[in-house]
């Protein structure tokens, strides 16, 4: 009788371990599925921001003559003005940057504010359509506006 019980015993500890591992294994893997979506939105999250944030700036000011492309210290700038100040936005040593200055000034590209950690940042205008390509860690996101000016 003592021996069936010592056996019942390690036979109910031995269950119990192997739903104790189980349970370990499946709780792991959610973890992982979780780091997996939460790494993914996150950057989703960091090409939207840029982007959008661009689209607003560039909505703006979308009038006739209020946006060009200009380059300053061999930087390729998004230049945006209006009657009393110009805003230069520009991609530098791993961020998205922008100056605002009054209208004549020509600012240097060192006293930018930094907004965005980007890898790489490209902005196009052709005819009237704006094109913004913004790169991070191998993802990259484009958005092409129609400028009304």
């Amino acid at each position: 009788m003592n021996r069936q019980f010592h056996i019942q015993t390690l036979l109910f500890l031995l269950l119990f371990l192997i739903f104790v591992i189980g349970s370990f294994f499946i709780v792991s893997s959610e973890i992982q599925g979780y780091q997996n979506i939460h790494k993914s939105i996150t950057l989703e999250d960091d090409l939207s921001t840029p982007l959008a944030y661009l689209n607003t700036k560039i909505k703006s000011y979308d009038q006739k003559d209020m946006i060009e492309i200009v380059t300053l210290e061999k930087s390729t700038c998004l230049k945006l003005s209006d009657n009393e100040t110009s805003t230069y936005i520009f991609y530098k040593d791993g961020y998205l940057q922008e100056v605002t200055v009054a209208f004549q000034y020509v600012p240097s590209l060192d006293e930018a504010e930094k907004l965005f950690a980007l890898d790489d940042m490209q902005v196009t205008i052709n005819h009237q359509m704006c094109a913004i390509m913004v790169k991070k860690s191998d993802q990259m996101k484009r958005l092409s506006l129609y400028l009304h000016g």
